[in-house]
Parts: C-alpha cells; sequence; structure tokens
C-alpha cells in the first residue's frame, strides 16, 4: 500500500512527496507496477499536467520504452522504441540532464504519439535505475505551460521515489 508521510522536513510545496511503501506488501514486479501507476496518478494531480510517462531502456540499452503512462498509454500499446540520443526523452537519457520544453512545435520528436496527442509543453528528468542504467520520467501538457526549475525539482522527488522502489524491491527492469 502507498502511504503519505507528514514529516518529511521540506517546504510546504514539497508536502505529500514523501512516499514510501509500506512493509506488508510483498515483492513482485506487479505490486511495484500498481505502486508506480499511483506514484504516477499523483504526480498527475499534484502538478496538474496531461501526461505523467515513465520510460526505461529495453534490453538492448540503445532504445527507451514507455514502462507506465497516463495520458500516453498509446506508447504502450504501439510499443514504441525512442533511440537513446533522439528525441526528447533519448536525449535526456543521453545527457542525464534535465529538459524543460515550453513549446514542442519546436523540437524534434520522435514518438509520433505525442504530435497526435498535440501536447504542447513537457518537463523530463532522467531517472538512475540500476548501475548504467537510464530511465527517464516526463509530465506534459496539452495547452501551453511554461515549467520551470521547481518542476524539474518536484519530479525529482518522485523518481528519487521511483528509483528507490526499485533498488529496495531489487527489480531487474
Amino acid at each position: 500500500m502507498l502511504y503519505w508521510k507528514d514529516d518529511a522536513g521540506l517546504p510546504n510545496f514539497y508536502k505529500g512527496w514523501n512516499v514510501f511503501i509500506g512493509e506488508k506488501q510483498n515483492d513482485t514486479a506487479a505490486k511495484f507496477d500498481k505502486s508506480l501507476q499511483k506514484v504516477l496518478e499523483w504526480l498527475k494531480e499534484y502538478m496538474s499536467v496531461d501526461t505523467v510517462t515513465f520510460l526505461i531502456p529495453v534490453t538492448d540499452q540503445q532504445n527507451l520504452d514507455a514502462y507506465a503512462s497516463i495520458g500516453l498509454e498509446e506508447e504502450i500499446a504501439k510499443h514504441i522504441r525512442i533511440p537513446i540520443g533522439h528525441g526528447i526523452a533519448g536525449r535526456i537519457a543521453a545527457t542525464m540532464k534535465p529538459m524543460i520544453l515550453n513549446n514542442l512545435s519546436e523540437v524534434e520528436i520522435v514518438s509520433p504519439v505525442l504530435r497526435q496527442k498535440n501536447l504542447k509543453s513537457l518537463v523530463g528528468i532522467p531517472v538512475p535505475l540500476q548501475q548504467g542504467v537510464v530511465g527517464v520520467l516526463h509530465v506534459g501538457t496539452l495547452t501551453p505551460h511554461q515549467f520551470t526549475e521547481r518542476d524539474v525539482e518536484q519530479l525529482q522527488l518522485a523518481a528519487h521515489r521511483i528509483s528507490t522502489i526499485i533498488d529496495h524491491r531489487g527489480l531487474k527492469l
């Protein structure tokens, strides 16, 4: 079960980010998926965005695949692969640096789903998962939005929780 802890000691705008997994949950990938989905749902609501997507490298370590998504589920259904180094998520994974894109019409997009959905703005960050393995977490809006460094910090807190869950469970993604 997903719990929200109040004693984070963080500034008020971070309240609620101190997420942890209860001890009674057993170590299965299905439980991880459910916990991850809850984190993504909460992130969508907390940041008031239309999409939240978590991508991980596929076994060849040359491409990213959408592992979980809210708002861009078609990326999962269509098995869209994002080459590392190309497109938004691929560049985030390659550079290991966050990206703020307040106007997506000006950048290279590999996934046709982002264009089909008419996504306007996006912020994404790298998520260190395991030794040498990097995923990407990004959120987006269907209306123009000005993302800031504070949004990057909020994503980093969520990404830290996702990484902690993976490490704690010893999951192989």
